[in-house]
């Protein structure tokens, strides 16, 4: 079984969301820049519908945004413009709920919590089936690290074997909603799932060390005016 989130859709622009078809979702990124996982949360962003992709592209300010999304701007573009060598999970989870906290909420899983104990498997599964996108941590066994998006799985009788991610490393071609693939339990030991991109020889032997998780909050109802 293939489960994707029901908010996307292909169009001739590749993988956009539903009813949104002139907003692709994916970030290619940079040739010079480490901001991988930038590039993930903006397209998680995206997905929620909290950021509109035209936004995004706006380097010279000419569209009017919301207060929320010219904080959340400042916060990754402005003072961090320019990430190098990447930035820690835990550390953009703080700089999510900081800037962007009345829209809404990131939480940080890493090696110690109990979502860990298969994986991540379970965790990246109940997100999914919940038509929300998760962000990935994933480590090489050569080295290095990574941030890719999940948006969706495969599945059969035993559980998931492939997860579908949005990587911002590669481009991603329209006919498709996905760019990278990770087949789980490939191999044995610390690096057990392998990662699959459109360069066959580029296939390397990774594990997911850590996810996050960003919820949209949803706005409480408008009170009701005070009768006189």
């Amino acid at each position: 079984m293939i489960k994707l989130l029901n908010s996307l859709y292909l169009t001739e622009k590749g993988c956009c969301i539903k009813n949104r078809k002139f907003y692709p979702v994916h970030l290619r990124q940079g040739e010079i820049d480490g901001a991988c996982s930038i590039y993930t949360l903006m397209m998680n962003l995206l997905i929620l519908r909290c950021v509109r992709r035209n936004e995004l592209e706006d380097l010279y300010d000419k569209i009017k945004k919301s207060p929320e999304v010219v904080k959340l701007f400042h916060e990754f573009f402005d003072k961090h413009g320019l990430v190098r060598n990447g930035l820690y999970f835990d550390k953009l989870k703080k700089m999510i709920n900081r800037s962007f906290g009345d829209t809404v909420c990131a939480e940080y899983y890493n090696c110690d919590k109990e979502e860990a104990k298969d994986g991540f498997k379970n965790q990246i599964k109940s997100v999914l089936d919940k038509d929300m996108p998760i962000i990935l941590g994933i480590d090489f066994k050569k080295g290095g690290g990574h941030a890719v998006l999940a948006i969706g799985y495969e599945s059969d009788d035993e559980g998931l074997f492939h997860i579908f991610c949005l990587d911002p490393g590669y481009n991603c071609y329209p006919t498709s909603y996905w760019n990278m693939v990770i087949a789980l339990d490939i191999y044995r030991g610390k690096y057990p799932h392998q990662c699959l991109t459109d360069n066959p020889y580029n296939c390397p032997a990774i594990q997911i060390t850590e996810t996050i998780v960003v919820e949209r909050l949803r706005k409480p109802p408008a009170a009701p005016p005070i009768s006189s």
